[in-house]
């Protein structure tokens, strides 16, 4: 079986002489992690404490693209909390576009579970078979 490596380092010499003739955009760069496609709201979280909704286009483990108004300015460093999640993650500003920004996730955090209200003890069931009836008047026992 021949190794796949040095059939890619073959190809290397070609692919560089033929990029160098045709005019293109930057190269596609490899993801480590898979992206998944989503359409979470979110807000990002300032330090100053000023919230901004944006939507999460897509996720891997290590970052994200969001969606976010041209018109907000973003911080090189910000949270991000995904609405619906029991998480906020700490985030870092990686490339800007128009309404999309890209991030790297730096660090994630688990939020505290809002205590459920206890619930409430179910009642017996009303006895429905006693309506109309005429209520006993003797006071035996």
């Amino acid at each position: 079986m021949p190794d796949p490596h040095s059939q890619l380092a073959d190809l290397l010499p070609e692919l560089a002489a033929g990029d160098a003739s045709a005019n293109h955009e930057d190269p596609l760069v490899a993801r480590r992690e898979e992206r998944t496609s989503t359409n979470w709201i979110a807000l990002i979280r300032l330090f100053d404490g000023t919230e901004i909704p944006c939507n999460v286009k897509d996720i891997s483990k290590s970052g994200a693209k969001l969606g976010v108004p041209e018109a907000y300015t973003l911080p090189p460093c910000f949270m991000l909390r995904i609405l619906g999640r029991d998480f906020i993650l700490r985030v870092n500003l990686a490339w800007r576009r128009g309404n999309y920004a890209g991030v790297r996730i730096d660090r994630i955090a688990k939020l505290p579970v809002a205590e459920e209200k206890k619930a409430v003890p179910v009642e017996q069931a009303p006895d429905y078979h006693s309506i109309g009836r005429r209520r006993d008047r003797s006071f035996s026992e």
